[in-house]
């Protein structure tokens, strides 16, 4: 119990965890994550001096603004958005060349400044200290790093820092690259369209991890203790509503990402080299590297040198370019085919229902179910006449008493336990036939007869025979000599018992031995002639045990032959009436069990206790209520009603609870299964379609320009 209690405790704050993540990461995730910064283990914290300056410089930039690095309008404004994360104050100090990429211009403000790959923003003053190799120092800002110290000069140290930019001297040893061609124009700035959004939202890979967690709570709800029952219940109903918000919420305007409307020759330009020509991240419009979907690559190449609209997000991703490339389009005309979460909500579905249907009994559930959906009726018999002109429905809730007869089941249940074995008292059977007979025995009285004359003459009750001499009988009490004063009896109630062959060997040759005789035959006629009569037979007393224990060995295998007979004999009620079953294995009769199973007793002792239980059950009254469960009619055209005990509302939440979730643990399944087969199908062919498309409109437009 306890280990159960933490387990269902785990998975209680583990739901917790997932839901609040959830609404976490949707209040609280910046749209705009800062730049990471080069992979150095060596760190320091930032001074309380340094961060004063750091905040100076950004007041400064905030003071004076700049024109951006694009014309008309244009706003990137790195420098007026700078500001220094809170999570991170970590001075970076690296060693790297520093490149600088200008436009055809002389303004510093439109300048960029790179470490490898990453851009920093540097202050316009310090140009002039650019060297070949150059020792800085970076802390983290958003959105791009700041340096805050360059080859010796730091913000700190540096009283110009917080004056306007002025066009410093141009770093002899700097890496400047100037723009070839002319600058780019900037059309208009829009929101990008719900078909676009739909690319970069979640797949509804997490909401189907969520759910499928939801799912497992409602099946551990359902074989857990009352008391984590509805907490456990609540929190698969608020990770549901909770996925359920996160996934199908609509797209606000916040939501939605700025994009730039850009016209500008397109070339194949490398930010830090040349190479790699059939690469498609080395394409820039302007000074703008551009960065395309990867099924674009075979198209894009056929606006280089012309002068091409073109709609990034501000992270240089591509929308659309010239007349046809658009994701928009896309989107329409050939829609997203999300199915991984389909995959996801089909196997967790799955795993929760081979948990169901291995942990949990589900016919009852089912069954009571079915019953409660329908309509039911409450009635009630004392006889059997009345029960035959009844109209039972499966649902109806039986009450039965009257006098029947406890079965004798053909297979016994190695999980279940008979009270009154051989009987089975949580199935009666009903009927006007009368009872039948106790179970009686020829051989057992012929066992008994044996067992009792080799009783009395190995250990009597009552005075030595007075026929024998008294000097010889106390000679024989003193010797310790034991007598067997009839020996001709015990030889013919053998022959009686044992009339074949085959039965009771070893007596049959102990008895031939003590008789002196030549055989079996030869000591059984002299027995019935009566020459045997007034023979009497002196044994040591180890001799007289070895022979009681041979007669008992012989005795018990007919004791237990013919008690099982009659077991089976009983095991034939008359055909017709009823036979009234109780799901649940519970008895129907008020009568005290015995303490002792008939089996268990020795094999003399088991034939009285079988007709001891044969009296008292196979006329008994009995008493069944419960809700019919089934009803069928066998061979001998006896009714079987199967009878379950009317549940209380707990018990009958959890039914209707278990077959509710096995429904929707099916549909889930079936749904999800098909969903993700058909989407993973479109999906494939889709990108065909869309090369499809292009190709069309390409060789549309060559046919156009031919004239």
């Amino acid at each position: 119990m306890n280990t159960i209690a933490f387990i269902v405790l785990l998975v209680l704050i583990g739901s917790l965890l997932v839901a609040s993540y959830f609404w976490f990461k949707a209040r609280y995730q910046p749209k705009h994550r800062p730049s990471r910064l080069f992979p150095q283990p060596s760190h320091r914290q930032l001074t309380f001096d340094e961060q004063q300056a750091i905040q100076r410089y950004i007041d400064s930039l905030e003071k004076y603004r700049h024109d951006s690095i694009f014309p008309s309008g244009y706003s990137r404004s790195i420098e007026d958005k700078l500001t220094l994360t809170s999570q991170n104050h970590n001075v970076y100090p690296l060693t790297r060349a520093i490149t600088r990429y200008g436009l055809s211009t002389d303004t510093p403000e439109k300048w960029r400044y790179y470490l490898d790959e990453v851009e920093v923003h540097l202050p316009p003053q310090w140009e002039q200290y650019i060297a070949d190799e150059n020792y800085v120092e970076l802390v983290d800002t958003y959105p791009v790093p700041l340096i805050i110290l360059l080859n010796g000069h730091t913000l700190t140290n540096d009283n110009n820092a917080t004056q306007p930019p002025s066009l410093p001297p141009s770093g002899r040893n700097a890496s400047i690259r100037q723009e070839e061609f002319e600058n780019i124009e900037l059309i208009r700035i829009r929101k990008e369209t719900l078909p676009e959004h739909v690319l970069s939202r979640s797949d509804g890979t997490r909401e189907a991890f969520a759910l499928c967690s939801a799912l497992l709570l409602f099946f551990i709800s359902l074989i857990s203790p009352l008391l984590f029952m509805p907490w456990l219940i609540a929190a698969g109903v608020v990770i549901i509503a909770v996925s359920a918000w996160f996934y199908y919420r609509s797209s606000g305007e916040k939501s939605l990402r700025d994009i730039h409307c850009l016209r500008g020759r397109l070339k194949r330009w490398g930010l830090f080299s040349e190479a790699y020509q059939n690469q498609m991240s080395n394409l820039s419009l302007g000074s703008v590297d551009l960065i395309y979907p990867p099924h674009w690559q075979p198209y894009v190449a056929n606006d280089l040198g012309q002068t091409t609209d073109v709609e990034i997000y501000l992270n240089r991703h591509v929308v659309r370019q010239g007349d046809f490339l658009s994701l928009h389009d896309e989107v329409r005309n050939f829609p997203v085919q999300r199915w991984r979460k389909n995959v996801v909500l089909a196997t967790g579905s799955l795993m929760v229902l081979i948990l169901l249907i291995t942990l949990a009994p589900l016919s009852m559930p089912l069954k009571l179910s079915l019953a409660w959906a329908k309509d039911t009726e409450s009635i009630q018999v004392n006889s059997v006449a009345q029960l035959e002109n009844t109209a039972l429905h499966v649902g109806d809730l039986l009450h039965i008493s009257g006098y029947g007869m406890c079965s004798i089941p053909r297979a016994y249940q190695g999980n279940r336990h008979y009270a009154f074995m051989p009987f089975d008292c949580s199935s009666i059977y009903w009927n006007t036939a009368a009872p039948l007979a106790l179970p009686q025995s020829d051989i057992i009285d012929k066992a008994n007869a044996l067992l009792n004359s080799i009783n009395q003459q190995l250990h009597p009750q009552t005075p030595a025979d007075p026929k024998l001499n008294p000097q010889l009988a106390s000679a024989i009490q003193k010797s310790g000599m034991i007598l067997l004063d009839n020996f001709s009896n015990i030889v013919l109630k053998t022959q009686a018992l044992c009339s074949q062959p085959q039965d009771c060997v070893r007596l049959k040759n102990a008895l031939v031995n003590l008789g002196n005789a030549k055989d079996w035959r030869f000591l059984v006629r002299q027995a019935d002639s009566g020459a045997l009569n007034g023979i009497n037979v002196l044994l040591r007393p180890v001799s007289a045990e070895a022979l009681e224990n041979m007669v008992k060995t012989a005795t018990d295998s007919f004791f237990y032959r013919e008690t099982r007979r009659a077991v089976d004999a009983l095991n034939s009620p008359p055909p017709g009436g009823f036979f009234i079953i109780s799901d649940e294995g519970y008895p129907l009769v008020s009568q005290p069990a015995p303490a002792v199973h008939l089996f268990d007793y020795n094999a003399s002792e088991q034939w009285p206790e079988l007709q001891r239980l044969a009296g008292m059950l196979l006329h008994t009254p009995f008493s069944a209520t419960g809700v019919i469960t089934s009803i069928s009619v066998d061979a001998n055209g006896t009714q079987h009603i199967a009878l379950h005990n009317e549940p209380d509302s707990i018990m009958l939440w959890r039914y209707l609870s278990t077959s509710l979730l096995l429904g929707i643990l099916l549909l889930t399944l079936l749904i999800n299964s098909l969903l993700a087969l058909h989407r993973i199908q479109r999906n494939r062919v889709r990108m065909q379609k869309i090369q499809q498309y292009y190709e069309s409109c390409m060789n549309s437009r060559r046919a156009s320009r031919s004239p």
